[in-house]
């Protein structure tokens, strides 16, 4: 919980909730939502490996998994409204957005 805390927070999220959730893979599992423009977004999940799902690797030891939205806090950080410009080729529109 802490290093998703973190995660958000050091990318300048202050509002932030953790609440259980449900994966298939995962148990237990819990999705992570920050607050912006006064309504709560859905940013990633996490959880462990279900044991069945690590032990065909020989795995047996607990396995943390997590995805996060990369492309909602690029939508965020860019101010873009549809995630379809993320994927275009528009060289110009990414020569005026350089990575911070």
């Amino acid at each position: 919980v802490g290093v998703m805390r973190e995660f958000y927070q050091r990318l300048g999220f202050d509002d932030i909730r953790i609440r259980p959730g449900y994966f298939p893979y995962t148990e237990p599992s819990m999705e992570v939502e920050v607050l912006l423009n006064d309504k709560w977004l859905e940013m990633g999940g996490s959880g462990l490996f279900r044991p069945e799902v690590t032990a065909p690797f020989d795995v047996h030891d607990p396995v943390l998994a997590w995805g996060q939205g990369l492309e909602r806090i690029a939508m965020i950080m860019y101010g873009i409204d549809d995630i379809r410009q993320l994927y275009e080729s528009d060289l110009e529109w990414l020569r005026n957005r350089p990575l911070r």
